[in-house]
């Protein structure tokens, strides 16, 4: 799309909404667009405008008497309603004004029930305007400052961080500490829009205001609670000249295990308690390790007798810090130091599987055993433990120098048939690369493929663990070649 067609669209896109107004009976004005919602508690008088990036975003509807609507979460700190939801813009269909003004009227009729069966969203920091401090303020586990002070201190990447402590009677001018003061606010049925709105709910005994007029607090940090959600604003006070009290909202984030493992996925707490061996951490055993400790495992077993070399870095998980270091030892590392896992919940053996001993004590001991070895004796000795064992193991690979990946259930259950083979036979071989120590030729295998086989590796894991496999026999993958292609 051209810029004269993409201008041209925007322009339709207007023109056609504005037609669908003016067919609803909307009067334009200065404002905007002026008309009238009827609904079960009455009519209301509204004024449509169009943001800037309209049609990419849906119009903004306002009541012209804002009082005349009841306040709720679903409306904004200017009085504007809020009428889709950030995981709603499918389709644009907000451009056809009879399908926006229907919404709109649904609107109208959910405040006029009380919004019954409201999701309990945590966005109190849209009813507070932002602080032009634009540091992020950290707080850990809020529960530990109840109804308490507390003391911001300065750490590293322009992050303020919080702990215990009051202002001392003479704090130094040049001091970077603020100091602040938590305060639990409890359910909360509509959102504080001023500090007027936020003092009522505070303890009188705390004599906050007098606090903040003699700049012994500048940061109140607020708990809250939704339904059974627990919700928290980091929020800048300071005196003005009339006797009142200015307030800004902080930009600021929890640090929490919680809040760090909250993404996980909705099994992840299903997760922690399974014991996973992983037998080969180079390029896909290293990404399986990392994305199974983003998924929720904290038991993890590396297997290698290896060591990081400087080649292994563009496909591996782990940097350059980590050369010359046992792949296990490089791989626990890197894990310990970027998720929420302890160092006594990662286990290293620097040995390779050579013996059925070894592979029956890691089939007896962990509740997977995942193959990422590439070694076929090392696959062959586990999948024929894992028979005698009455067990299973996943076993994943990259092949046809990354044309293909795939992940085998070892052995198929019964029933099931095993993968078919996947290696191919290619006419036209890139030119080989060799690299001194080695008696065959560098895997061309780019390093997105480590990544995406490494994806389906932990799928194919997760299945197992919660007893909902992905598929009995696992799944093969060929992939577009961009280089094989391009020739």
């Amino acid at each position: 799309m051209t810029t004269a067609e993409y201008d041209e669209y925007v322009a339709y896109s207007r023109q056609h909404f504005e037609e669908g107004l003016i067919r609803a009976g909307y009067i334009e004005g200065d404002t905007g667009w002026r008309g009238t919602i009827a609904h079960p508690g009455g009519a209301t008088d509204v004024v449509i405008s169009f943001r800037a990036r309209f049609p990419f975003q849906p119009p903004r509807v306002v009541p012209i008497d804002p009082d005349s609507v009841v306040w709720s979460w679903h409306r904004e700190l200017d009085g504007a309603l809020c009428l889709v939801a950030e995981d709603d813009h499918d389709d644009l269909w907000w451009t056809e004004a009879s399908a926006f003004l229907e919404h709109v009227t649904a609107w109208f009729e959910q405040a006029d029930a009380g919004w019954p069966n409201d999701r309990p969203d945590l966005d109190l920091e849209r009813y507070f305007h932002p602080s032009e401090d634009q540091r992020l303020y950290l707080y850990d586990d809020l529960a530990g400052y109840p109804n308490g002070f507390v003391r911001f201190r300065p750490s590293s990447n322009n992050t303020m961080r919080i702990g215990s402590g009051t202002r001392p009677p003479k704090a130094s001018k040049h001091s970077k500490d603020r100091f602040g003061y938590v305060a639990d606010l409890g359910d909360i049925d509509v959102p504080p829009r001023s500090w007027q709105d936020v003092a009522v709910r505070i303890a009188p005994d705390v004599d906050l205001d007098r606090r903040i007029r003699n700049y012994l607090v500048d940061i109140v940090v607020l708990i809250y609670r939704r339904g059974i959600h627990d919700g928290a604003i980091v929020l800048e006070v300071w005196p003005t000249e009339d006797g009142g009290t200015a307030v800004r909202r902080l930009r600021a984030a929890a640090d929490t295990t919680a809040a760090k493992t909250a993404r996980a996925g909705v099994v992840a707490p299903l997760l922690h308690g399974a014991r996973v061996a992983i037998v080969g951490v180079g390029a896909l055993g290293s990404f399986t390790a990392d994305l199974l400790v983003r998924a929720g495992i904290r038991h993890l077993t590396l297997v290698d007798d290896d060591i990081v070399m400087p080649g292994n870095l563009i496909r591996h998980l782990v940097g350059p810090e980590m050369v010359g270091l046992p792949k296990v030892t490089a791989v626990k590392r890197h894990l310990v130091a970027r998720h929420e896992i302890a160092a006594d919940d990662i286990e290293e053996l620097g040995e390779a599987v050579s013996s059925g001993d070894f592979a029956m004590e890691l089939l007896a001991s962990h509740d997977l055993v995942v193959d990422t070895s590439a070694d076929f004796a090392t696959t062959a000795l586990l999948h024929v433990s894992a028979g005698s064992a009455r067990k299973q193991i996943i076993s994943a690979s990259i092949q046809n120098d990354g044309a293909a990946y795939r992940v085998d259930l070892l052995p198929p259950p019964e029933g099931a048939d095993p993968l078919p083979s996947s290696r191919a036979d290619v006419d036209e071989q890139p030119p080989a690369v060799f690299e001194a120590g080695c008696g065959s030729p560098i895997s061309p295998t780019p390093p997105h493929v480590a990544v995406e086989a490494a994806s389906a590796t932990v799928r194919h894991v997760i299945g197992l663990l919660i007893e909902r496999p992905v598929h009995l026999s696992g799944e093969v993958r060929n992939l577009v070649d961009p280089a094989r292609t391009a020739q």
